[in-house]
């Protein structure tokens, strides 16, 4: 009698320390899944872009770093990349700050500015370029600003802040911001881009190539 009391005791002990033990490692477990779920769902570049250009703005609050869609929108990404290499944009403001964007690449720093041609002396518009497989579906959405003519786009761009679907098929999307959005929100007008430089170039998609497999410092990769 004694040793089957005994053998209760012990056996209860043992399925109240299995039970203990569970609830601690539920929280874990629900962590380690909601992780999982998470990363499932981050934004991943699509085959087409996966070897797209990477420009780095590097501004006086820091850098953002650009995937430039040279194989989806060939025809703006080109002018973007060649603006970038000539060196047009160092040294030039965010002259523009909404809620939904920042703008900037204006050499007059108003909104008023264009990219004058030095060979011809006027000044190079692009027509509008609408890939219908790119969205402003949220944050990092990188496109070219114009007026109201819809062939009006120069040098001038912004980067979105949040979902701005309304702008889809008006404006011309060519790239998206990889690393560096906490810059974008910090930006404030008057703020500058003190160099604009290609990063990487896999795609041929304009500029000096370089690096393909470096990465920023601090960051597991784009």
């Amino acid at each position: 009698m004694f040793f089957r009391v005994l053998y209760i005791l012990m056996t209860s002990t043992r399925v109240d320390r299995r039970m203990r033990m569970k609830k601690h490692l539920l929280p874990a477990a629900l962590v380690s899944a909601m992780l999982v779920c998470i990363c499932s769902n981050a934004p991943q570049p699509t085959s087409a872009q996966i070897n797209d250009p990477i420009v780095v703005l590097k501004t006086s609050k820091g850098a953002i770093y650009i995937r430039v869609f040279a194989n989806e929108v060939p025809y703006t990404s080109r002018n973007f990349l060649d603006l970038v290499g000539r060196g047009f944009y160092n040294g030039l403001t965010f002259h523009r700050i909404e809620q939904w964007c920042i703008q900037g690449g204006d050499p007059n720093g108003n909104g008023t500015g264009d990219f004058i041609d030095p060979e011809s002396g006027r000044p190079r518009y692009i027509q509008l370029e609408i890939n219908p497989q790119l969205h402003h579906n949220g944050p990092g959405v990188v496109a070219m600003a114009r007026t109201q003519s819809p062939n009006s786009a120069s040098c001038q761009f912004y980067i979105t802040k949040s979902q701005t679907r309304f702008l889809d098929g008006k404006y011309a999307i060519f790239g998206s911001v990889v690393k560096g959005l906490e810059v974008v929100y910090n930006i404030v007008r008057g703020d500058r881009i003190e160099t604009a430089e290609l990063y990487q170039s896999n795609s041929g998609g304009g500029g000096q190539q370089q690096n393909s497999n470096a990465q920023p410092t601090g960051d597991s990769g784009f």
